[in-house]
């Protein structure tokens, strides 16, 4: 099952990648808390950035220059109604330096679906992104990710494992449909029972409804950590 499903993710991304050519490239550093209070309500708080090298777009200069691209500021909060399936709720500000800033309300389910080696998860979200001088947004998200342990059937401190994700998004704003793909493959290491780091590729495609579609990749690193009042 393990290997079926790796087989399986890489080829959705190779088919990806073989579109044609990259037309954004750069790096996506993010940090993420966690706290799970005595009641079992998680509240989570979240800061993620992107950073251009390499934009080959028309509306950009097509050489090797660094932007600011966008900053986003999260905050979450989440119950779990079995230790299965959660329940969250979520507030976004964005600082985008290339258009207006922006306003999000998310709202979210997810399942974890423990097999023999593998964590696989799921999660659905919808969001509202709102922004001055520009049409609400509305959007419709679908998750499938999997985390395996490269050593053994089951996930230890200092152990390394592998990361693989696929999303797709159906979006809505001024009477326009559109449809965005993105995939994730990358690496983490569990550095304690409360912390991991992770590194990865982020591919993303947007506008496959229109004559040109945009294709961006992240190479993303994060720290993740996580306590409990409990503990």
């Amino acid at each position: 099952m393990r290997t079926l499903l790796l087989f399986i993710f890489l080829i959705a991304s190779l088919c990806s990648f073989g579109q044609s050519p990259t037309s954004i490239f750069g790096f996506f550093p993010e940090a993420q808390l966690s706290y799970k209070t005595k009641s079992g309500f998680k509240l989570s708080t979240k800061i993620e950035s992107q950073h251009g090298v390499i934009n080959t777009s028309p509306e950009m200069n097509p050489e090797y220059n660094y932007y600011h691209n966008q900053t986003d500021f999260q905050g979450f909060i989440g119950k779990s109604i079995n230790p299965f399936v959660s329940l969250t709720v979520g507030y976004q500000y964005r600082i985008d330096p290339q258009s207006n800033n922006s306003n999000r309300s998310i709202q979210q389910i997810s399942f974890v679906q423990p097999l023999t080696g593998i964590k696989l998860g799921h999660r659905i979200r919808t969001d509202q992104t709102f922004a001055s001088e520009e049409s609400p947004e509305f959007r419709g998200r679908y998750r499938l990710s999997a985390e395996i342990p490269l050593s053994g059937q089951s996930l230890d401190p200092t152990e390394f494992y592998c990361i693989l994700s696929d999303e797709g998004i159906i979006s809505y704003q001024n009477d326009d449909a559109g449809f965005e793909n993105r995939f994730v493959i990358g690496m983490g290491k569990l550095l304690t029972k409360h912390q991991k780091v992770q590194i990865a590729l982020d591919y993303r495609t947007d506008k496959f409804s229109a004559p040109s579609i945009r294709h961006r990749t992240w190479f993303k690193f994060g720290w993740y950590a996580s306590f409990s009042a409990n503990k």
